[in-house]
């Protein structure tokens, strides 16, 4: 990150249909409180303010820290025993100057108030365009001085927008934003349904699944180069939920073939399928576990939509989850020890966490109709979909904290959302 930082725009979006409103439903009361002051700024360089703002929205968000403003620029002596005083734990300050029309020299430094040590402190230079993806690179910085755990500041979202257009049709929108839901970009308009976004490892490609040719198909897509968009080949049946292996070389896919819906892998390269599950009950929704070695998927092959786990060395299968009776669209955590899923509690649907080791199970949610749930890429959050109001919005859950936040549209509903991996 010491080189000069520049960030270039998708080759293929067009204007974002809209920008998603962010709404913070809970505050923990034991979250960490820290100042982040406004930067200092040399030169006409006002995105001093923009950096500050967004990294306090970014920890605000997190459920883990209270971050405030100053109401001041504190510069390189800040007054501790006054800090202390309003219990605040750590100040951020920092230094923005212009050294040429487009490019901005940043220094940050992180300082704990109780020792008075400096914890974290960087410079470097960054392209104008690349202020808002600096100030995720550099809460993702804090984030690990501070808790030792890399953040997710410095990551996208995708997600569908729907909004209806009069006369029973539909416009469905497969976006891409910052992790915080800024600098959103359409990727791809359609009258037909467009469901299940999930981005690759590298985050280069983004698979969905559509419904454009009459039928339900799988497709790539490159948001970011110039490239003509990957159809994969009819199966015979729908193809649905598809998931990256962590090498981004396979597709989970579900597929009808042979009249029965199962779990394939298709191998992009030699276009080799191969049938991972063979029940004749219906299995669907399979997503790989961090290293790849296991799958974990939705079946009704004990009368119940529970949820079960294959090792893809020993082809064992196993149950994951018995309480209930619907549990589904289950997803690994970064760490492979959790799933997170739809677990429905009479006729509520709402998200859940289940500890594969133990088999605990911990309901995360009070909504009525939660579903597509996905881990933040350290694990430290799930976002989801859920119906607020008769209108679809995301929802985000913070495992520790519990604080949540809401990314709404005025324009109409939003769905199946999927966090990035890291950005590279």
């Amino acid at each position: 990150m010491k080189q000069l930082l520049v960030f270039v725009l998708s080759l293929y979006t067009t204007l974002a249909w809209a920008v998603l409103e962010v709404t913070i439903l809970k505050q923990d009361e034991n979250a960490f409180p820290i100042v982040i002051s406004d930067f200092s700024v040399v030169g006409d360089a006002n995105q001093g303010k923009t950096i500050a703002h967004v990294m306090r929205d970014n920890f605000n968000r997190s459920g883990e820290f209270s971050a405030s403003g100053a109401n001041y620029v504190i510069n390189n002596k800040p007054n501790f025993d006054k800090w202390k005083a309003k219990k605040i734990e750590a100040i951020v300050l920092g230094k923005l100057e212009k050294i040429s029309k487009k490019v901005f020299n940043v220094e940050i430094e992180l300082l704990d108030v109780y020792s008075k040590k400096t914890l974290y402190k960087d410079k470097f230079a960054v392209h104008n365009s690349g202020i808002r993806r600096i100030a995720h690179y550099l809460s993702d910085q804090i984030y690990h001085a501070l808790l030792g755990e890399r953040g997710s500041f410095d990551t996208r979202l995708a997600y569908i927008t729907v909004t209806n257009k009069g006369k029973g049709g539909r416009e469905y929108r497969l976006e891409i934003s910052d992790s915080d839901a800024q600098n959103p970009q359409t990727i791809l308009k359609s009258k037909e349904p467009v469901l299940s976004p999930v981005w690759s490892p590298d985050q280069n490609k983004i698979a969905y699944v559509s419904f454009r040719n009459a039928r339900s198909e799988v497709f790539i897509q490159y948001p970011f180069v110039r490239r003509k968009t990957q159809k994969l080949p009819y199966f015979d049946g729908i193809a649905s939920s598809p998931s990256w292996h962590p090498n981004g070389k396979s597709l989970l896919l579900t597929l009808s073939k042979n009249g029965n819906k199962d779990i394939y892998s298709y191998q992009l390269a030699s276009k080799k399928l191969t049938r991972l599950t063979t029940d004749v009950s219906i299995d669907t929704e399979a997503s790989y576990s961090p290293e790849g070695d296991k799958i974990v998927f939705t079946s009704n092959r004990s009368g119940q939509v529970q949820v079960y786990i294959k090792d893809l060395k020993t082809s064992k299968i196993n149950r994951a989850t018995f309480k209930g009776r619907y549990n589904a669209k289950a997803v690994f955590s970064p760490d492979g020890k959790s799933l997170a899923m739809v677990h429905r509690v009479g006729k509520d649907y709402r998200i859940a966490l289940l500890d594969i080791a133990t088999k605990d199970l911990t309901i995360m949610t009070n909504n009525q109709l939660d579903e597509s749930p996905f881990f933040s890429p350290n694990g430290g959050m799930i976002i989801f979909a859920t119906n607020k109001d008769s209108s679809g919005v995301l929802s985000v859950v913070s495992i520790l904290g519990r604080q949540t936040f809401e990314l709404a549209s005025k324009a109409g509903e939003v769905r199946e959302p999927n966090w990035s991996h890291y950005l590279k």
